[in-house]
C-alpha cells in the first residue's frame, strides 16, 4: 500500500512519517518495521526476506554455511554450553537492534562437549570476515558490527551525506584522499564496484573509495571537475588541500590504469582541476 503523504498529512502524522519516502513494514501482530536503506528493489527484496524470518535463525552445522552465504552482511554466534547464560542476551540485543539491516543466525549444540564461544561476521559484499572470542570485553560486539559492516566502497546518498563523508574523512588519520566515481546507472556503479574491490581492499588504510548516484545529485560531477553530460567518471579529492584531480577523460577505467593515475597523484606528477570547464579557454588579466 501507498501513502501520498501530500494528499493524507494527517494519515503520515498519526504514522510518524517526518520525511518521505519512507518505507514501512507492518506485521499482523503490530509490530512494525522501518526500512532504512536505499530506495532500490535489492535491498528492499532483502529487507522483506530478513523480516519473514525469526530476528535470530537457530541453525544446525548442515545449514550454517548456505545461511552465512544468504545475505549481504550475516552474523552467526555459537557458544559453549557454560557460556551461553552469559553471552547469548547480548547478541539477541543486538540482532534486535539491526536485525532489519543484517540477518543473524545461532549455531545450535550438537553435543555437550565444550567448544569456545565465538560470534562470527560475514561481509559477503566484500568478501571478508571476521571472528570475535574475547566477548567478555565492554563494547566487543558493537566494535565487531562497526568492523564488519564498513563497506570498503562507500555510497553517500547526497550532498549533506558527501559532506559529512569528507568530514569524517579527513577525522581519520592517513584518509586524506577520496576517490570519488560518479555514474547514474546500476549497470555502471556495479561495474566498478566489481573492479575497484580489490584496490579498495588494498589502500584501505590510505584511501577512501565512493561511488555517487549523478541522478540523485546531478551537479556534483561538474563541482568534481567532470565534462558536462559524460558519465561515468572518477574525481579524485586531496581532503588537506581542497584540490580536485579529475580522471583522464576517454582513458580506461581499469583498477590498474588508476592505481597508476592514483600514484601520479599522490607524486604530484598530476596538475589540479583548475576549476574551469572542459573546453572553456583561459585568459590570463591584460
Amino acid at each position: 500500500m501507498s501513502v501520498d503523504c501530500a494528499a493524507h498529512v494527517s494519515a503520515c502524522i498519526e504514522l510518524d512519517v517526518v520525511a518521505y519516502p519512507a518505507v514501512r513494514l507492518y506485521h499482523t501482530d503490530g509490530r512494525m518495521d522501518r526500512y532504512r536503506g536505499p530506495r532500490k528493489s535489492a535491498p528492499i527484496l532483502a529487507f522483506l526476506r530478513r523480516a519473514s524470518r525469526p530476528v535470530i535463525t537457530e541453525l544446525s552445522p548442515a545449514a550454517l554455511a548456505e545461511f552465512t552465504s544468504s545475505d549481504d552482511i550475516v552474523f552467526t554466534a555459537a557458544f559453549a554450553p557454560s557460556e551461553a547464560g552469559l553471552y547469548e542476551a547480548h547478541y539477541r540485543s543486538l540482532a534486535s537492534e539491526y536485525h532489519d539491516q543484517f540477518s543473524f543466525g545461532l549455531l545450535l549444540p550438537v553435543s555437550q562437549q565444550q567448544q569456545p564461544s565465538a560470534v562470527r561476521c560475514r561481509n559477503n559484499v566484500d568478501g571478508e570476515s571476521y571472528t570475535l572470542t574475547e566477548l567478555w570485553l565492554a563494547g566487543a560486539l558493537d566494535e565487531l558490527v562497526a568492523q564488519c559492516t564498513a563497506p570498503l566502497i562507500l555510497e553517500p546518498g547526497g550532498r549533506k551525506e558527501i559532506a559529512e563523508l569528507a568530514a569524517t574523512a579527513a577525522a581519520r588519520a592517513g584518509k586524506g584522499i577520496v576517490v570519488h566515481f560518479f555514474a547514474a546507472a546500476d549497470a555502471d556503479k556495479d561495474a566498478y564496484r566489481t573492479e575497484v574491490r580489490a584496490l579498495a581492499k588494498k589502500y584501505a588504510d590510505e584511501l577512501l573509495f565512493t561511488i555517487i548516484d549523478a541522478a540523485q545529485s546531478p551537479a556534483m560531477p561538474a563541482l568534481a571537475g567532470l565534462p558536462d553530460g559524460v558519465l561515468p567518471g572518477v574525481s579524485v579529492e586531496n581532503l588537506a588541500t581542497g584540490q580536485l584531480f579529475p580522471y583522464p577523460r576517454g582513458r580506461e577505467l581499469s583498477a590498474a590504469a588508476l592505481e597508476t593515475f592514483l600514484g601520479d597523484v599522490v607524486g604530484g606528477a598530476v596538475e589540479p582541476w583548475d576549476g574551469s570547464r572542459y573546453g572553456e579557454v583561459l585568459h590570463d588579466e591584460l
